[in-house]
């Protein structure tokens, strides 16, 4: 079938045979489950449950590093324009999708009965929505006391991660500096993530003090490197690779070098974690912001 005449007949909602042979009761146990969004998919893949497909694996695999994604997934394309044929072809009895998806949501229903998740990115406390999210997803396919055994696999390394951070000398006694978490953009821009961020949320469970206190900062912002209001004892905390023109600009930018933490051990880099992980990315981002934190100099980092 050519796929004009597919995705006519999918849209227009000429499958009622395979709909009504392949649409599980809601109270049934999905089998062949489908998600479309990154977060989402590290969530099921915590549980043990493996989605028959899922969308961009290769972006997935880059970004989310926390998370191997098994050969079998099958790649379905872009997250808001997904392959139709092969999420036809892999006869779905469960789609996953977030917010953002809303205007899919009619067509993928069609396919197979379609749940909305993913609200844990917009709580004040990401980390905690995405515990709660994850033991929705775990009652939805009966794998309760594997969410809970997850749950509390990422708590514990939170907990163990903020245990080696109080080991330290200069994070002994709670006064340590406080920590700008950013993302380097270009040359002049990066973002700076707030206390509504799962990163800002993280800080705060390893006894830290984010240094981005405005009321503006939701989440995260965008702006230039000169807007920090950095004060003497600020640390900087890069999320990721410097990119080379920001390296760069690092050697020559007058305003740049003089900027309180530009001074050395002032400014540390750390592995790169998806800022809309989950339990998994969260657990992984503990320990490389402690492993970033233990590289400065003891008598420059407090």
């Amino acid at each position: 079938m050519k796929r004009r005449t597919l995705l006519a007949a999918l849209l227009g909602g000429a499958l009622l045979d395979f709909m009504s042979a392949g649409a599980l009761a809601r109270d049934a146990v999905p089998r062949r489950a489908i998600v479309l969004d990154w977060g989402l998919a590290e969530l099921m893949l915590a549980i043990g449950v493996v989605p028959v497909g899922m969308a961009n694996t290769v972006g997935f695999r880059r970004n989310f590093k926390a998370c191997p994604v098994p050969d079998p997934v099958v790649d379905l394309g872009l997250m808001f324009q997904p392959n139709m044929e092969l999420m036809l072809a892999l006869k779905p009895d469960l789609i996953v999708i977030t917010p953002a998806h809303a205007s899919m949501r009619g067509a993928l229903e069609r396919l197979a009965p379609t749940v909305t998740l993913g609200q844990f990115r917009a709580s004040p406390t990401p980390y905690t929505g995405a515990c709660e999210e994850t033991m929705r997803l775990a009652h939805l396919f009966d794998r309760e006391s594997q969410g809970a055994a997850a749950v509390l696999k990422s708590q514990r390394a939170i907990a163990a991660a903020r245990a080696r951070l109080a080991a330290l000398p200069a994070y002994a006694n709670g006064s340590a500096a406080p920590i700008y978490l950013t993302r380097f953009i270009d040359e002049s821009h990066l973002r700076v993530f707030g206390a509504r961020s799962l990163f800002g949320e993280l800080l705060g469970r390893l006894g830290l003090r984010n240094a981005w206190g405005r009321a503006d900062s939701a989440s995260s912002a965008m702006i230039g490197f000169d807007a920090l209001d950095a004060d003497h004892r600020a640390t900087l905390v890069h999320v990721g690779a410097l990119p080379a023109m920001t390296a760069s600009m690092m050697q020559t930018s007058r305003v740049w070098q003089a900027m309180p933490f530009a001074r050395p051990g002032r400014m540390t880099g750390m592995s790169d974690t998806p800022a809309e992980g989950g339990i998994l990315s969260a657990a992984s981002f503990a320990h490389a912001l402690v492993d970033a934190l233990s590289s400065l100099p003891a008598t420059e980092a407090a």
